[in-house]
């Protein structure tokens, strides 16, 4: 005590270097710390880049632009689906009554007749086989064309007419044998069909598909089902299913159903089965002489021909009806 009061202004400048020291050795470790921290956060930093670097593909220029690119395409091709899902929108249809259930009735009246003067593609008159007082799912308009009570019914009637009409010349044009039914969703009110007999009313019954299968989303796309029962060889079908898969329009087949005609499996019957054995395996008596015994035509013709079959195939047409704004937002 006795040196710091004789030198009392050394001691408080030594007092204060100690200080300044003790408070300069605290911040350089502070700072060295830091700077450690950062080199880590550095290397991490270098490491995750080369991570990067080495990935397939790399964010390199040129890839960015890449993706870029392929953004741009896969836009565009989004808006060739939506547009093409909305070709529905594109129908003209009409709203006036009595155009639409004159329509319907030149309808009726065409195909009849394209039916009965059909020119398979092999240029031979075919007619193709129909039901009596056939209408192509309008049986209920065949007598007479009684307008429904809701206005919105009319268009959406139309529309199902010009689609009818599209599935109706792609099945023309693979060769069916016979035509059994049209069915779509009737959506008209019941009192069109009131007063005009049991008959008419069993005639105009339509159906519809199982909303669990269906792609209707309420707000978003709006679907109408049809299903067509005809005749005709497996070759038909085919050729029908193919030409729907062009998606002229948006159609898209639900299910496909096959059912053998009755008295179309032709079999070959010999008059001796011992005859018949020693054709095939060759063990009553000398072989050479069975194969001379057999005619040629018979050796020849299948034992099953080719069958006519009946096939019901369920479609549906989708539309897309999505607001214009939440077009834009989801592209």
């Amino acid at each position: 005590m006795g040196f710091i009061k004789k030198n009392l202004v050394f001691s408080v400048v030594l007092l204060v270097c100690l200080l300044a020291f003790a408070a300069g050795a605290y911040l350089t470790y502070a700072e060295i710390a830091r700077i450690s921290q950062q080199e880590q956060t550095l290397r991490s930093a270098k490491t995750q880049l080369n991570s990067v670097l080495n990935a397939d593909p790399s964010p390199t220029e040129a890839n960015v632009e890449a993706t870029r690119k392929n953004v741009r395409e896969l836009t565009a091709e989004l808006e060739s689906i939506r547009t093409s899902l909305e070709q529905g929108a594109r129908l003209n249809m009409s709203t006036d009554g009595i155009q639409v259930m004159a329509s319907i009735q030149q309808f009726i009246t065409d195909y009849q007749k394209k039916a009965e003067q059909n020119i398979r593609q092999d240029d031979e008159a075919v007619p193709i086989s129909l039901p009596d007082d056939f209408a192509f799912g309008f049986e209920q308009y065949i007598d007479e064309a009684t307008i429904p009570d809701d206005p919105e019914v009319i268009p959406v009637l139309d529309k199902q007419r010009q689609i009818i009409s599209y599935l109706l010349n792609k099945l023309f044009s693979a060769d069916p044998h016979s035509i059994e039914s049209v069915k779509r969703e009737v959506l008209e009110n019941k009192s069109v069909a009131e007063g005009a007999g049991d008959r008419r009313r069993n005639r105009s019954e339509g159906f519809k598909i199982n909303p669990a299968i269906s792609a209707s989303v309420p707000g978003a796309i709006e679907t109408l089902g049809f299903r067509l029962t005809f005749t005709g060889h497996t070759d038909t079908l085919r050729k029908f299913l193919n030409s729907l898969a062009r998606f002229d329009l948006p159609i898209i087949v639900r299910s496909v159903e096959v059912e053998r005609a009755e008295n179309q499996v032709e079999t070959v019957t010999p008059a001796d089965n011992a005859s018949n054995l020693n054709a095939i395996f060759g063990v009553f008596g000398d072989e050479a002489a069975a194969e001379e015994n057999v005619e040629p035509e018979e050796v020849q013709k299948p034992v099953i021909a080719e069958n006519v079959s009946s096939f019901t195939v369920t479609l549906e047409f989708i539309e897309v009806v999505l607001p214009e704004a939440t077009k834009e937002e989801n592209l």
